[in-house]
């Protein structure tokens, strides 16, 4: 495909001074608002802007039009090249340039790699540690968390997320784990359907502050039961209760979760295999009593009658029922993966 711009673009593109389109973008992006994250937008071409006015905002929700920005990325990658060929040049600005570059294309390696860089080379120098680690997850969690497809399962963002808590750790900066999950993960998740980086960051998130599983549990369920057809959503409420520590809390919370979904599955009909893969998980472990299995089988025998035999979904159903009375998974920690 040709990457060449049609003429009536670069009239448009030459129409207003491309550095003050830069800046102001720029700023948007740096000069972050105070423990809360942006909520960015991208305008077509049917909401132009008068010339000079390179943004709406109203509080946290930004619009930047696509045109805006394409000038000002243009600014930003030649700042960005100077950088790296030129050591004078200020790490705030080479910083301003990353962002504004990562906001056009999330997937450009060297912008993110020169975030690491300049973030690392600035740590150790002051008393503030904590706040730049604080600011570098705001950024990143503003685009991630955004309305952009492309931006919420970023694996080039969501790495870098990745990195950003390991260095948290190391700097003995708190996790806090239910609000990573609901106000990052689950947003992601929600803004992006299916969205496995999301939810295998999650994971990662979990892994580090396992004590706390119980905490997210509820917004979890909560996600799958609003999502049903989010498999990747299912998967990490199975691994959830995999990490509950008290034997008896997991059982308790398990047979609750099962109880409630059995239910909802019954009432709403639902036979995708997102929530039969979940139902067979939870149902084969020995987390369960012989009486919720038994409701389990009620259940998918219900649906099984009333599902057409020749169907995709009466094959789901009938294969759960299988699966279940085949193997007796002795945790759900087996199927957790």
């Amino acid at each position: 495909m040709s990457r060449s711009l049609d003429k009536d673009l670069l009239a448009h593109l030459k129409a207003d001074d491309p550095n003050k389109v830069y800046k102001d973008i720029s700023t948007l992006l740096t000069d972050l608002p105070d423990n809360e994250l942006l909520e960015i937008e991208f305008l077509g071409k049917s909401h132009p802007l008068e010339s000079g006015v390179n943004y709406l905002r109203d509080g946290a929700a930004v619009a930047v039009p696509k045109l805006r920005l394409a000038q000002a990325f243009f600014v930003a990658r030649q700042i960005l090249q100077s950088s790296r060929e030129d050591s004078s040049i200020d790490n705030t600005d080479a910083l301003a340039a990353t962002a504004v570059v990562l906001l056009m294309d999330p997937e450009h390696l060297t912008a993110a790699n020169t975030r690491k860089r300049l973030l690392i080379s600035a740590l150790g120098t002051g008393g503030q540690n904590e706040l730049l680690l604080s600011r570098e997850k705001q950024f990143v969690d503003s685009l991630i968390t955004s309305r952009l497809h492309r931006h919420t399962k970023s694996p080039t963002l969501w790495s870098h997320r990745r990195w950003l808590h390991h260095l948290l750790i190391a700097h003995n900066v708190s996790i806090d784990l239910k609000y990573e999950i609901k106000n990052v993960v689950i947003i992601a998740g929600t803004r992006h359907p299916r969205n496995y980086t999301a939810w295998n960051h999650a994971r990662l998130l979990l892994d580090l502050c396992p004590e706390h599983a119980d905490d997210v549990t509820i917004d979890v369920k909560d996600f799958c039961l609003k999502n049903h057809t989010d498999i990747s959503g299912w998967s990490f409420l199975i691994h959830v209760i995999s990490r509950l520590g008290n034997g008896e809390s997991r059982r308790e919370t398990c047979s609750s979760i099962l109880a409630e979904v059995l239910n909802i599955t019954d009432s709403l009909r639902w036979t995708n295999i997102s929530v039969w893969v979940f139902l067979r998980s939870v149902a084969a472990s020995e987390l369960i009593n012989d009486q919720q299995f038994a409701s389990f089988l009620t259940v998918n025998k219900k649906l099984v009658s009333i599902t057409p035999k020749d169907s995709d979904q009466w094959r789901i159903l009938d294969s759960a029922r299988e699966w279940c009375e085949n193997r007796r998974l002795p945790t759900v920690s087996d199927v957790a993966g």
